[in-house]
C-alpha cells in the first residue's frame, strides 16, 4: 500500500501550470505565463525563473545539464539548468509545439503542424520530420511513440523515421503516453488508462476510476500514476491494474505528473505544483 506521507505547495507561477519534469535534486515546471521555473525539491524553494518564451510554455524536459523546452510560441528552447542561459532556438516547426523528449543525442518534438522532428541535440540540426501525428511524444529504446486526436498511438523507429506499429482502442484523444520496460501506457479524455505491449502492441488493460478526461500519465518502479481534469492524482498498480490511492488537493484540472524517488509531482490550472511524498508498505 502507498500512503502519502506530507504534501508541500510550490506557488509562484500566475497561470496554468501545463509540464513538470524532475531531474536529481531540482524541479522544472512550465506555464501559461510565458515561462519556466526552476525549483528545489527539499527546500521548495524557486531557484531561477527563465523567460524567453513570447506563449505558454507547454512541455518541459531536462537531460545532463540542459532544459528543452516547447512552446505554443511554435519554437523549442534550450536552455543552461545551472545558470538559466538560453543556449539556442530551434525554429521549424508551423504551429504550437506540444510536447519534447530526449533521449541520446537526439530531441524530438510533437507539434500541432502534424508533425514529428528529431534533433541533433549538439548541433540542433533538425534531422527528420515524421508526418502523420501530432503530440505528445515519448521515445524508449528505439521506438517513438506518438498520439493523436484521431484515438491513435503510433509507433515509430527513432533512426530510419519508418511507421511500425498503431494501437487503437480508446473512444476519445489520446492525451499522453509513457513507456517504461516493456509497457506503453496511454490515457484519454475517455476518462480511461491503457496498458499496452510495446514490442507486440497488443492491449493488456484498461484502467477506469477517473471521471472526467485523464490529462497525463507516468510510471515508476511498479506504479501507473495519472492526473485528470477530475482534479485528482490516482496511483494504481502496473501489473494487476488495481487502484491503490487517490490524491486531492489541487482546485482545477490536473495537468501533469511526474515521479522521481518517493516524491509524486504534479501541476494545475490551479496555478500550483504539489509535491506529494509517499511512503510503500510491503
Amino acid at each position: 500500500m502507498t500512503h502519502i506521507i506530507s504534501t508541500k505547495t510550490l506557488n509562484g507561477h500566475t497561470a496554468p501550470v501545463l509540464s513538470v519534469f524532475a531531474i536529481n535534486n531540482l524541479i522544472i515546471s512550465g506555464s501559461y505565463d510565458n515561462s519556466i521555473k526552476i525549483w528545489d525539491i527539499n527546500t521548495h524553494k524557486c531557484i531561477n525563473t527563465l523567460n524567453g518564451h513570447t506563449n505558454a510554455v507547454r512541455s518541459v524536459f531536462a537531460i545532463n545539464n540542459l532544459i528543452i523546452s516547447g512552446s505554443y510560441d511554435k519554437t523549442i528552447k534550450i536552455w543552461d539548468i545551472h545558470s538559466g542561459e538560453l543556449i539556442n532556438t530551434l525554429n521549424g516547426h508551423t504551429d504550437w509545439v506540444l510536447s519534447v523528449f530526449a533521449i541520446n543525442n537526439l530531441i524530438i518534438s510533437g507539434s500541432y503542424d502534424k508533425t514529428i522532428k528529431i534533433w541533433d541535440i549538439n548541433t540542433h540540426k533538425c534531422i527528420n520530420t515524421l508526418k502523420g501525428h501530432n503530440s505528445p511524444v515519448f521515445a524508449i529504446n528505439n521506438f517513438i511513440i506518438s498520439i493523436s486526436d484521431d484515438n491513435s498511438i503510433k509507433i515509430w523507429d527513432v533512426n530510419s523515421g519508418e511507421h511500425i506499429n498503431t494501437l487503437s482502442g480508446h473512444t476519445n484523444a489520446v492525451r499522453s503516453v509513457f513507456a517504461i520496460n516493456n509497457f506503453i501506457i496511454s490515457c484519454s479524455y475517455d476518462k480511461t488508462i491503457r496498458i499496452w505491449d510495446v514490442n507486440s502492441g497488443e492491449h493488456i488493460n484498461t484502467l477506469n476510476g477517473h471521471t472526467d478526461w485523464v490529462r497525463s500519465v507516468f510510471a515508476i518502479n511498479n506504479f501507473i500514476i495519472s492526473g485528470s481534469d477530475d482534479k485528482t492524482i490516482k496511483i494504481w498498480d502496473i501489473h494487476s491494474g488495481e487502484l491503490i490511492n487517490t490524491i486531492k488537493g489541487h482546485t482545477d484540472w490536473v495537468r501533469s505528473v511526474f515521479a522521481i524517488g518517493n516524491f509524486i509531482i504534479s501541476c494545475s490550472y490551479d496555478n500550483s505544483i504539489k509535491i506529494h511524498e509517499y511512503i510503500t508498505n510491503k
